[in-house]
């Protein structure tokens, strides 16, 4: 099982010919992430007021239950890795309900519908979009949920279309934790044109990660990486909802599992010589 429920770890627990690990040590990321080229997410007061609701310890209660499985992490790069930081971070600690509903109210948010993409095939995902959809409403926003499949999902967020067209506002997901530990990533992008889905447009992001590239000293790359964490959550280009570990089960009788990546083809009942 690629992706057990963490409801079933414990019937799977102390079986003798089950093994259960976990996929990656250094986890995997939840996101929430935003279309900023559509309304109401194009203005960035919308966007820093989602985030003000959103508490990572519900979002990962939510989708995985067991503290055991997942940790609060308030850094953009992963908790452990090399430019994990604390910078510019005080956005992403709020959670508070009243003080994200204050906040929308001095926005430009008129009532706009948030249509959030909602892979119905992926419970962790599922959980934080239920998640993400009470918080929203509580603090006033009108929210639509289009329910499909991850594959459906990774087609419609390439769309930049409206929303009338198959436009979206928002959808979930996690990275591997090492994809994420780089300043470089595409996630962190901030040029629309070639950057990740959601597609925000900041000038000085991207003179940051350039700078990073050109940086001379590892203290000088840790200082252009809290840069560069501070300006995107300054821009609120996504929220991040904690740290996880994905456990997997699998038979004794299964040889060439890999991590952090399951690459089924690599699998026999054969031991490798």
């Amino acid at each position: 099982m690629e992706s057990p429920s963490t409801k079933m770890i414990p019937l799977l627990e102390g079986k003798k010919e089950i093994t259960l690990a976990f996929t990656d040590p250094s986890g995997n990321v939840a996101m929430s992430r935003f279309n900023t080229l559509l309304p109401p997410f194009d203005d960035v007061a919308v966007r820093r007021a989602a985030i003000m609701a959103m508490d990572q310890s519900d979002y990962m209660t939510a989708a995985l239950g067991d503290p055991k499985y997942w940790r609060t992490c308030y850094s953009v790069f992963p908790c452990g890795t090399q430019f994990e930081s604390e910078v510019g971070n005080e956005l992403m600690k709020i959670g508070n309900i009243e003080a994200a509903k204050k906040a929308l109210q001095a926005t430009s948010y008129d009532g706009t519908p948030v249509v959030i993409l909602n892979p119905v095939d992926s419970p962790v995902i599922s959980a934080m979009t239920q998640v993400t959809v009470n918080k929203l409403r509580e603090i006033g926003m009108v929210v639509e949920v289009r329910d499909m499949t991850w594959a459906s999902l990774t087609e419609q967020r390439a769309n930049r279309e409206s929303v009338a067209n198959g436009g979206w506002n928002m959808f979930h997901t996690w990275w591997i934790a090492a994809d994420l530990s780089n300043p470089m990533a595409i996630a962190f992008s901030g040029n629309r044109n070639s950057g990740w889905f959601g597609w925000p447009e900041d000038a000085q992001l991207e003179e940051f990660r350039s700078a990073f590239i050109e940086a001379g000293s590892e203290e000088q790359a840790q200082e252009i990486a809290g840069k560069i964490q501070a300006r995107l959550f300054d821009i609120a280009a996504f929220a991040v909802l904690g740290q996880f570990f994905e456990p997997v089960a699998y038979s004794n009788k299964v040889y060439g599992v890999t991590s952090p990546i399951h690459f089924f083809g690599n699998m026999s009942f054969e031991k490798p010589e």
